[in-house]
């Protein structure tokens, strides 16, 4: 498979395309890609099949199914419980295989929670902005107040100035996060791709935002399925998806005829 040129639109998905799972492992992100986006993320619906779903292509894939996301893993284990899949939260800052936790650089996570007072207090005259601790990396949301966002992405860089080179800012959806410049939801996916079950077989990812686009890349590398869910490129905002979903409901209906 064919990655298109970063200017180009995603082909659309089809059930028809790879409908036997045999030899792949299957990648989700959650918000906004198998769930819809809520004003905040503990407002989250999950659609009550959802859960059954997941543990069929579980069952299917051998194990192989695993979520990738910027939430931690225990907002990931609340949102879906009691399924506890194996899971790359926090960007790549944790990741779990079975009933195992591990957080990387917990030196750098030390170091990010010195610049918590001062987030707090720049945030604090913007009503509507409110800040996620998630050890690994901290994230600033303005997902009422979506006018905000050049205020919070400049008081983001200021802090990250200030941290040093192992920092960086990362852009979402309503969202900008303070995180250890290394951790990337791609490089999490290569280490998962280490261990069984996932060692040896080829990668469906399915993402919604720029946060996604290194693990698109890493796929579409090792000849994998890559999905953009909702919105899809455009001259300024490029993906490397190769494939697209209109929606979260497209997604789980999708995974519902390959399960």
């Amino acid at each position: 498979m064919q990655s298109l040129p970063a200017s180009e639109e995603p082909v659309s998905l089809t059930p028809r395309i790879h409908n036997s799972l045999a030899g792949h492992a299957l990648y989700l992100d959650i918000d906004g890609t198998l769930v819809d986006i809520a004003p905040a993320p503990e407002r989250v619906v999950v659609p009550p099949e959802t859960v059954p779903l997941l543990l069929r292509l579980s069952s299917k894939l051998d194990g192989a199914v695993a979520f990738v996301s910027g939430r931690t893993i225990e907002s990931i284990d609340a949102l879906f419980q009691p399924l506890q899949l194996p899971a790359i939260g926090v960007h790549g800052g944790e990741i779990r295989l079975n009933a195992e936790r591990v957080i990387v650089d917990e030196a750098l996570a030390v170091e990010l929670e010195r610049a918590l007072p001062l987030l707090r207090e720049a945030i604090a005259p913007l009503p509507g902005v409110w800040l996620e601790d998630k050890r690994c990396a901290v994230a600033l949301h303005y997902r009422t107040v979506p006018e905000r966002g050049r205020e919070v992405l400049k008081v983001a860089e200021l802090v990250v100035a200030g941290l040093g080179a192992a920092f960086a800012t990362l852009v979402g959806k309503c969202v900008v996060e303070i995180r250890p410049r290394h951790l990337t939801k791609g490089a999490g996916m290569r280490r998962l791709m280490e261990q069984a079950p996932f060692r040896g077989r080829s990668p469906i990812f399915a993402g919604d935002d720029v946060t996604d686009e290194d693990a698109f890349e890493l796929v579409n590398q090792l000849g994998g399925i890559s999905v953009r869910v909702g919105a899809t490129a455009t001259p300024t905002v490029p993906t490397a998806a190769t494939y697209s979903l209109p929606d979260p409901d497209q997604l789980r209906r999708w995974l519902l005829e390959i399960a």
